[in-house]
């Protein structure tokens, strides 16, 4: 019979849901419906009804086909969303069973999922670890089980069956080079970092510093650690343009830290000052359309998280079925830039 495992779903209001409407009367109710019942009842306790949700739908009955878990980082950032479209969409292709969980950027919560899912007995876990380091053992745990462990977007040390990643490295250099194109080789540039166990956004911070300092080796770089929410990067820009009046550029590592680095520099009146990114979101898309050539967010590295989600789903759905995958595998990446985006020629 299928393993099937249900855990609270923290972003039930998202844009892209896993769990669908149940419809019909209660005597005429479909298998499908049953087992869908059996989640959205789960969803709606929490945690604790996992084990009494996964019997119900068990009882419902079952078809054979994988359950494969997704782990975003958080489900708070558009990003993640776009990771479980992707993802969403291969399993409905494939026929699989796909179930996401949102660690809301909190190790302890990722920690508890994966403990939660290794007792559930999944067939698959795709995840992109909050703390690459803190998580191993439960990686370790897993496959132990016989869990099928794929690793995407930030890189852990473990031991798994594959690994899904961005050119991080590759993705900084690429804001680094535009940067310096519409700034020029003088200036100082602020750095909104990250913990260095988000290995992602660590290796794009450190391929953009790298990259800058080999073409502009006079541009002064000072860097500060922001971790949170948008809000919590708006401050801390704001805060670092009160001290540093004389910054011309910001990099920032993800989606919500180049959004709260645009927000602060709109509150401040500061739009000399040129911002790179990441995550080519929809709002920051729509950002550049409504700003125009004005506008100083004036590139975002696209990770194409779509297809980050598919890929990644995919490949755990290979090793299953027994098929040989690639051990690590890149992730496509390109740069949007407002210049295309108001031109209208960047897709």
């Amino acid at each position: 019979m299928k393993k099937r495992i249900l855990c609270a779903l923290t972003a039930m209001a998202m844009a892209v849901t896993l769990l669908a409407g149940c419809g019909g009367s209660d005597d005429k109710k479909t298998e499908a419906q049953t087992k869908e019942q059996a989640k959205t009842e789960a969803a709606e306790k929490g945690a604790d009804a996992v084990t009494e949700a996964v019997t119900k739908a068990d009882e419902a009955g079952g078809d054979g086909n994988y359950t494969i878990a997704m782990i975003t980082y958080s489900l708070a950032e558009e990003f993640g969303v776009d990771v479980i479209d992707g993802a969403q969409a291969k399993a409905d292709e494939l026929g699989v069973e796909l179930v996401y969980m949102d660690p809301a950027g909190d190790m302890q919560k990722d920690i508890s999922i994966m403990e939660d899912l290794i007792s559930q007995g999944v067939d698959a876990i795709c995840i992109a670890p909050v703390d690459a380091d803190a998580i191993e053992p439960y990686i370790d745990q897993a496959r132990a089980a016989g869990i099928v462990v794929v690793n995407w977007d930030i890189e852990t040390q473990a031991e798994v069956d594959a690994k899904v990643l961005d050119n991080n490295s590759g993705g900084g250099a690429m804001d680094a080079d535009y940067l310096v194109e519409k700034m020029g080789k003088e200036g100082k540039v602020l750095i909104v970092s990250d913990l260095e166990s988000v290995t992602s956004t660590w290796e794009r911070i450190l391929g953009f510093e790298d990259r800058l300092k080999e073409i502009a080796p006079d541009i002064e770089i000072i860097e500060q650690l922001s971790s949170g929410t948008r809000d919590t990067h708006r401050t801390t820009v704001e805060n670092m343009l009160q001290a540093h009046t004389d910054i011309t550029g910001i990099f920032c590592p993800d989606g919500d830290r180049t959004l709260g680095a645009y927000v602060a520099c709109e509150a401040n009146d500061r739009k000399d000052v040129l911002i790179v990114g990441y995550d080519a979101t929809p709002e920051q898309k729509e950002i550049m359309k409504k700003d125009g050539a004005e506008c100083n967010m004036i590139a975002v590295v696209d990770l194409h998280p779509k297809t980050l989600g598919s890929v990644s789903l995919e490949t755990a759905y290979k090793i299953l079925e027994g098929e040989t995958v690639e051990a690590v595998q890149q992730s496509e990446i390109s740069l949007m830039t407002a210049e295309a985006v108001v031109n209208g020629t960047y897709e």
